[in-house]
């Protein structure tokens, strides 16, 4: 019987007594019967089997319910737990959680990335997939687009520098919609101008040149922004037929064409391509899983950008930028927050500016930094997971110093935190896009 608002734990304590209780074992399931209840809730006397025993509890219970319950026995005492009710959560399809997103950092795709075009480019996978002209097709347009997106990743050298780093940004995938948005009214715009300031008989030319203008802008957009090339990945590996079906489906009709190899050559052949070609669908689902997850995380962070806090005037983006360092990829995560100074009850009349990074480089841990900017004026902290990597930050909190001075910066304050610092990511990479309680 279900007990309404039940609170994490609940418990319900037995008094002493020497009855059949000693013989009860932890874990062993029960089922109690409310007999009484005295005036201060907390005193009630419950019907264990054939005795009645008086116990306290911390739930509400009433007169002529049943409980079902699970003994937990201690050195002192004897504790009734309350058996939970199921959770709604519980009741949704293993096939339904299987299917909703989940967001992994955006970097994360690019090692099945490479681990599909290198299969592509064995030949024991080519001879095994080529046999369909489907496939073959398909394997064309995979290796153009996989090269398109490793070519296109920003470069650690690159991101080390303004013009490198503006540009990761505007390409992150953050400012896709917005971006096609501003090319598109640009466009009706001019369009217009020219319309305006044209004969009817120029119009047509010029609608003409305009459309092909903005095709050419949002073709060259897609091919270097990452989530319009995720996009592109995600509708490619959907519609990727099963290599191994496609391969059984057309031996027969090679084998027709084609003399019949030898006993000899024929099993170990056709073996090889048969475990090319799963080791290959095998590859295609892994990377399909890992772009998702990446797209899922690219979303989640533009929805975190689309809100300004009407209270402060605050404006939030939240970008992920992939990047790559020699032939491995890593991500550095940015916060960028601007605070209208018109809302604040301060005499500043410039915006202030923050700046949170966290990034994970390998062998120096986790990194995170809170850089602030208001009227040329900066204060950075630092916090580092690693003390070997605190340690080389303080070695060089000196030259982070010069280098903001070389800029026309005056510093505040520039300190080296302990503890692990502020929460920069409120969604954590792995988790679900959507709440299984929704």
């Amino acid at each position: 019987m279900e007990i309404p608002s039940l609170p994490t734990r609940v418990t319900t304590a037995t008094r002493e007594t020497a009855l059949i209780i000693d013989k009860l074992q932890t874990g062993q399931p029960l089922q109690v019967k409310i007999v009484d209840q005295l005036a201060n809730k907390h005193d009630v006397i419950i019907r264990l089997g054939n005795q009645l025993i008086a116990v306290k509890t911390n739930i509400p219970v009433t007169v002529g319910q049943t409980i079902n319950v699970i003994v937990d026995r201690t050195p002192t005492e004897l504790i009734l737990n309350v058996k939970q009710p199921p959770q709604a959560n519980q009741q949704i399809p293993l096939s339904l959680r299987h299917l909703l997103p989940k967001q992994t950092p955006v970097s994360d795709f690019h090692q099945p990335l490479g681990e599909v075009l290198a299969g592509i480019n064995k030949q024991t996978v080519q001879s095994a997939l080529t046999q369909s002209k489907e496939l073959a097709l398909q394997l064309l347009q995979l290796r153009r687009l996989a090269n398109n997106i490793i070519h296109t990743l920003p470069k650690q050298k690159n991101i080390t520098t303004a013009a490198g780093l503006k540009d990761a940004v505007q390409h992150s995938g953050v400012f896709l919609e917005p971006t096609l948005q501003k090319m598109l009214l640009d466009n009706k715009a001019a369009l217009k101008n020219h319309s305006d300031n044209a004969t009817t008989k120029h119009q047509l030319p010029l609608e003409h040149l305009a459309t092909k203008a903005l095709n050419q802008q949002s073709t060259e957009l897609s091919r270097v922004d990452i989530k319009a090339n995720l996009i592109k990945l995600i509708q490619l590996l959907n519609a990727w037929p099963n290599s191994t079906a496609s391969q059984q489906k057309a031996q027969p009709q090679r084998l027709t064409k084609e003399a019949a190899p030898s006993s000899s050559v024929k099993p170990t052949v056709m073996t090889q391509q048969a475990s090319a070609a799963q080791l290959f669908d095998q590859q295609i689902k892994a990377l399909l899983n890992k772009t998702e997850g990446a797209l899922s995380k690219i979303t989640l962070n533009q929805l975190a950008s689309s809100n300004i806090d009407n209270s402060t005037g605050r404006q939030t983006w939240q970008i992920e930028i992939p990047f790559l360092n020699q032939q491995a990829t890593e991500s550095v995560f940015l916060k960028i927050e601007q605070e209208d100074p018109s809302r604040k009850k301060t005499n500043e009349t410039s915006p202030q500016w923050v700046v949170s990074l966290e990034m994970n480089p390998p062998k120096l841990g986790l990194i995170k930094n809170k850089l602030t900017l208001q009227n040329h004026q900066i204060s950075s902290h630092f916090w580092a997971e690693q003390l070997e990597t605190r340690q080389l930050i303080d070695r060089h909190l000196n030259t982070f110093k010069e280098q903001l001075s070389r800029a026309n910066l005056k510093t505040d304050s520039i300190q080296l935190q302990e503890g692990p610092g502020p929460i920069m990511q409120n969604n954590k990479p792995s988790e679900s896009i959507l709440s299984e309680k929704a």
